[in-house]
C-alpha cells in the first residue's frame, strides 16, 4: 500500500462500553470530537485519530465486515485513500502481498467504501475512502475527510502565512490546519495547549471558547488547562483579569493540590490594573471564599476590608462587600460574632435604616439566638425583598431571606427566593451567596422528606462520586454533604452514608457553621447504625460549637432532641429529659409546629409513662396540622405507636404504626418505614398485602391522566383527549395526588420518574 498518500493515522477500537472508554481517553487529555452516528466517538492526539465503535452491536460488526471472520480483537488500523477505486486497488495489492481477506471492497451504509484485511500476524486493517463521512455530524464539525487531509506539500497552503509553513512545531501547525478548516474549538485548543507558547491572533478566543465548553460539560480539569494556556496569549488587562478570575475560581474547586494555584491567580486578578470595580469585586469575593475554605478566615476578611476601602465612593458595591464579608466570617465562630457586633453598631449609629443585606444577616443571628419568633423572621424576609435590590448585594439578600423563610417553615417562599437568586446570579459559583442558596435548597428538600430528589441533585454537584468530583457548584460545601448523609440515612442506604461521611476531612474549616451541620448529620447516621454513644459524642460536640456561636434555637440543628434519644438508649432518662425540655422551651419561643412537635416527641419519649404517652400524642396532633407529610410526623407516629403498644393499646398502636408506614412510603423514607413495619410486627399486626401509595397504586386510568398532566396538559385538554367528563378527570387527579403524596401538578413528573414502580411500568 505504498502508493497510499500520507494521511492522518486512524485507529479504531471496538469498545464494549463506549461511554467508559470516552471518559478514560477524555481523562488523558485527548481532544474529543463531536459524537458520531451509531454511537461512535473520536479523539485526536498528535496526528492520530482514535475512533471508538460499539463492539457489541450486530450492525457495527456487519459494517466492519467482521461477521463470519472470527476472532476480531476489537482493534482496527485504518488506511485512508482518495477514492473508491483506490480501495479496490489497495485491497488487491494487500492480498497479493499475502494478506488474509476479512471482507472484500464494498460500499458502506454510512457512505464511502471500505475493505478489511489481516496481516500475517492477524492484525486488522481497514482500507477506507472517506472513513469519517456520516460520523462528524454536528454543525461545528469539519466536512467529510477534512481531518484526514493535511497538506501534503507547502504549496497546498498558500493562503497561510509563510512563517507557519513547515517551520513551526507539528502541534501548532495541526492547530492552524484544524482552525482554518472549521474543527471544534476543543480539537484546536488541545493542540495549542500541547504546543505551548503564544499562538496566532485567534488562539486566545479559541482557548476561551474551549474552556467554556469543557466547563459546561462538567470537565473542569480540561477547562483549567485551556485557561492556563490562554494566559500565554497577549490579553488586555481587563480580559486578563477575567481569565485569572475564572481560572482561579475553577482551580480552588479541584482540591487541595490545585487550591494554592487558584488563590494565587485570584490574588493576581485583584491586584491587576486597570480593571473595573465590578471585576475586582468578583475576584476578591472568590478569593475571600477560597481563603476561608482553607481555614484562613482572618486573611479572607482582610481582603474584604481592603475592598471596602476601595469602594467607599460606590455605595452599592460597599454594601455587597459587607454582605460577602459576613458570609465569609461565618466560617469562623469568633469572626462571625465580631461581624454581627460590628453590623449592629453600624445599624444603631446611623440615622438611616440598615441596608437590606445587613438587616437580613442580623435577623439570621437574632433568629438563632432566640431573640426572634418565626413570624418576625418571615416579616424581615418579606421586608428586605420587597424593595428593589442592587445587582451586587442581590444574591446575599435573597440567600439570607430564603434562610429565614426556610427556618420558619415557609418553604414555598424559600423556594421562590432561591430560584430567583440562582436565576439572577452572575458571579462565580464559589460565591458565598450562591453557596448559601444551594444550602437552603438542599435543606428544604430534606425538611420535606424529598430525599431522592436531593440525592439526584447531589450527583450533579459531584458530591456522591467517590472521591467527590470537583464541581464548582458544590465547592467545599460541607453542608451539602451533611444533607446528602441525612438523605442516604433516611433512604436506608447506611453503608453509602458512612462512606460519604468518611470523605469529609477534619481540617482547619471545622470552625464553620457547615461543620456543625455535618456533626449533626453524622450523629444521626451513628444513631441509625445502632451506635448511640458515638452519635452522642458528635451531637454534644455540635451543641458545644453552636453554643459558642450563641446559637440557642433549634431552627438550625435540633441536636438536643437527637441527643436525648441517644441518652435514653444509653439508659440515662434523666439526661434525656433535661435535653428535650431545654429544646422544647426554645422551640416554643420560635413557634413553628415542626420545632415544637419534634421537641415534644423527644420529651414525651424520654418521660415515658402516661404523661409521656399523652405528650407524644399531642406532638402527633400538632405535626399533623401541617399540609405536607414531614419526617418529624412519621417519627412521632412511630413513637406513639410503640408507646401505645407497650401500654397494651394494641388496636390504637397498629393504627398509628400503619399511618407511619404509609407516610414513610409516600416520601421514600425507607428507614422509618422499616422501623414502623418492625414495630407493627411486634404489635401482632399481619403483614400488609398491597400498598395503597406510590405509582404502583395508581389505576390504569389514573396513570394515563397523570402522564398527560405531567406533560403540561390542562384538565379540559385531558378530558378531550381521553373523551372523559371533566369531573372524572378532576376526581382521578385528586386520588392520584393523594397516592403519590404530591400537591401540585409540577411535582407529578418527578414523582412518576423517581418512583421505582413508575419505572417498571
Amino acid at each position: 500500500m505504498s502508493h497510499v498518500p500520507s494521511r492522518l493515522c486512524t485507529v479504531t477500537l471496538g469498545a464494549r462500553n463506549v461511554p467508559r472508554l470516552r471518559r478514560f481517553y477524555r481523562g488523558l487529555g485527548w481532544a474529543e470530537l463531536p459524537e458520531g452516528d451509531n454511537g461512535r466517538a473520536g479523539f485526536l492526539l498528535a496526528g492520530v485519530l482514535l475512533v471508538l465503535y460499539p463492539l457489541a452491536e450486530p450492525a457495527a460488526d456487519a459494517e466492519r465486515g467482521a461477521a463470519g471472520a472470527g476472532g476480531w480483537s476489537g482493534i482496527t488500523l485504518t488506511c485512508a485513500v482518495d477514492s473508491s477505486q483506490q480501495v479496490d486497488a489497495a485491497f488487491a495489492a494487500a492480498v497479493a502481498a499475502d494478506a488474509t481477506t476479512v471482507a472484500g471492497p464494498a460500499d458502506r451504509p454510512s457512505g464511502g467504501r471500505s475493505a478489511y484485511i489481516a496481516d500475517p500476524e492477524g492484525n486488522r486493517w481497514e482500507i477506507a475512502w472517506e472513513p469519517l463521512r456520516g460520523w462528524l455530524t454536528t454543525e461545528a464539525s469539519p466536512a467529510p475527510g477534512v481531518l484526514a487531509e493535511p497538506p501534503r506539500h507547502p504549496a497546498d497552503a498558500e493562503s497561510r502565512p509563510r512563517e507557519s509553513i513547515g517551520l513551526e512545531p507539528p502541534r501548532r501547525a495541526t492547530a492552524e490546519l484544524l482552525h482554518h478548516r472549521g474543527a471544534p474549538d476543543e480539537a484546536v485548543a488541545a493542540h495549542l495547549v500541547a504546543a505551548g507558547g503564544s499562538g496566532p491572533g485567534w488562539a486566545a478566543e479559541t482557548l476561551l471558547c474551549a474552556a467554556r465548553s469543557a466547563r459546561r460539560d462538567g470537565r473542569p480539569e480540561q477547562a483549567v488547562d485551556y485557561l492556563r494556556r490562554a494566559l500565554a496569549e497577549p490579553l488586555r488587562p481587563s480580559r486578563r483579569g477575567g481569565v485569572l478570575t475564572e481560572l482561579g475560581t475553577l482551580e480552588v474547586t479541584l482540591g487541595p493540590a490545585e487550591r494554592a494555584s487558584g488563590i494565587r491567580h485570584l490574588a493576581e486578578s485583584v491586584r491587576l490594573e486597570p480593571q473595573s470595580d465590578v471585576s475586582v469585586f468578583k475576584a476578591a469575593n472568590a478569593l475571600g471564599t477560597a481563603l476561608a475554605a482553607r481555614g484562613q478566615t482572618s486573611t479572607a476578611l482582610e481582603v474584604m476590608e481592603e475592598l471596602a476601602e476601595r469602594f467607599t465612593g460606590h455605595p452599592e458595591l460597599a454594601c455587597a462587600v459587607q454582605g460577602a464579608a459576613a458570609l465569609i466570617a461565618s466560617h469562623d465562630g469568633h469572626s462571625w460574632l465580631e461581624t454581627v457586633h460590628r453590623l449592629r453598631r453600624l445599624a444603631t449609629g446611623s440615622p438611616l435604616p440598615p441596608a437590606p443585606a445587613a438587616r437580613a444577616l442580623l435577623a439570621e443571628f437574632d433568629s438563632t439566638s432566640g431573640q426572634l419568633t418565626a413570624a418576625e423572621a418571615v416579616a424581615v424576609a418579606h421586608e428586605v425583598t420587597a424593595q428593589p435590590l442592587d445587582p451586587f448585594s442581590r444574591t446575599y439578600v435573597l440567600a439570607s431571606a430564603a434562610t429565614l423563610a426556610q427556618w420558619a417553615d415557609e418553604l414555598e417562599l424559600a423556594d421562590r427566593l432561591v430560584a430567583d437568586g440562582m436565576a439572577g446570579h452572575r458571579g462565580p459559583l464559589v460565591d458565598p451567596g450562591y453557596q448559601s442558596l444551594l444550602s437552603v435548597h438542599a435543606e428544604s428538600l430534606v425538611m420535606r422528606g424529598c430525599y431522592r430528589e436531593l440525592l439526584e441533585a447531589c450527583h450533579d454537584w459531584g458530591i456522591l462520586d467517590c472521591p467527590p468530583r470537583p464541581v464548582p457548584s458544590g465547592f467545599d460545601n460541607a453542608h451539602l454533604v451533611a444533607q446528602a448523609v441525612i438523605a442516604l440515612t433516611e433512604t436506608d442506604r447506611i453503608a453509602e452514608a458512612r462512606q460519604l461521611a468518611g470523605t469529609v476531612a477534619f481540617d482547619s474549616s471545622q470552625g464553620s457553621w457547615e461543620w456543625n451541620e455535618f456533626l449533626y448529620a453524622r450523629g444521626l447516621l451513628s444513631l441509625a447504625e445502632g451506635a448511640p454513644a458515638a452519635a452522642l459524642d458528635d451531637l454534644l460536640e455540635c451543641g458545644r460549637r453552636q453554643s459558642a456561636r450563641q446559637v440557642i434555637s433549634p431552627v438550625v440543628t435540633p441536636w438536643r432532641s437527637a441527643a436525648a434519644d441517644c441518652q435514653l438508649l444509653l439508659g440515662r432518662p434523666g439526661a434525656a429529659v433535661a435535653l428535650a425540655a431545654e429544646e422544647l422551651e426554645t422551640a416554643r419561643r420560635w413557634g413553628t409546629p415542626r420545632c415544637v412537635g419534634r421537641a415534644m416527641r423527644a420529651l414525651g419519649t424520654a418521660t415515658g409513662s402516661r404523661a409521656g404517652l399523652t405528650m407524644v400524642g399531642q406532638a402527633v396532633d400538632l405535626l399533623g396540622t401541617t399540609a405536607d407529610t414531614t419526617p418529624e410526623l412519621i417519627s412521632a407516629l412511630a413513637a406513639h405507636g410503640r408507646m401505645l403498644s407497650e401500654a397494651g393499646h394494641l388496636t390504637a398502636a397498629r393504627q398509628a404504626l400503619r399511618s407511619a408506614a404509609r407516610h414513610a412510603e409516600r416520601i421514600g423514607a425507607d428507614r422509618l418505614r422499616t422501623v414502623a413495619a418492625e414495630q407493627l410486627a411486634a404489635a401482632g399486626a399481619r403483614r400488609a398485602t398491597a400498598c395503597q401509595t406510590g405509582a404502583h397504586a395508581l389505576t390504569s386510568s389514573e396513570r394515563r391522566i397523570c402522564d398527560l398532566a405531567a406533560q403540561g396538559h390542562s384538565n379540559p385538554e385531558i378530558a378531550a383527549l381521553l373523551r372523559l367528563a371533566l369531573r372524572t378527570v378532576e376526581t382521578h387527579l385528586t386520588n392520584s395526588f393523594r397516592k403519590l403524596g404530591v400537591r401540585r401538578r409540577t411535582e407529578l413528573a418527578r414523582q412518576l420518574l423517581t418512583d421505582p414502580a413508575a419505572r417498571a411500568q
